[in-house]
């Protein structure tokens, strides 16, 4: 199979910013999970397990402005991709265009 017929997963900055995006979205679903199994634990009086919940809340509160921080990254890349290779539209390149 040659390099060319394998799908990359990165392919593009589209594909990079979708796959944040998901990841984004993964990490507000998870939020309020945990907060049902923190006051579960803590109903329970396991303070061990709370505590791990609590580790895991704060984890997920990281990544998820890591997350936000590689999204606006990936954005300036591409906007500046845009700017190198001229793929901005311009009023006269639409109505030439027409």
């Amino acid at each position: 199979m040659t390099p060319d017929l394998i799908e990359q997963p990165f392919d593009s900055i589209e594909s990079a910013h979708d796959f944040m995006n998901i990841l984004a979205q993964t990490v507000l679903d998870a939020m309020p999970e945990l907060n049902c199994e923190m006051q579960t634990a803590l109903r329970d009086g396991d303070q061990r397990r709370a505590r791990a919940i609590e580790l895991a809340q704060f984890k997920l509160k990281t990544l998820s402005c890591n997350v936000y921080r590689c999204r606006r990254l990936l954005n300036d890349l591409r906007t500046l991709r845009r700017l190198i290779l001229n793929e901005r539209l311009t009023v006269e390149s639409v109505i030439g265009s027409i």
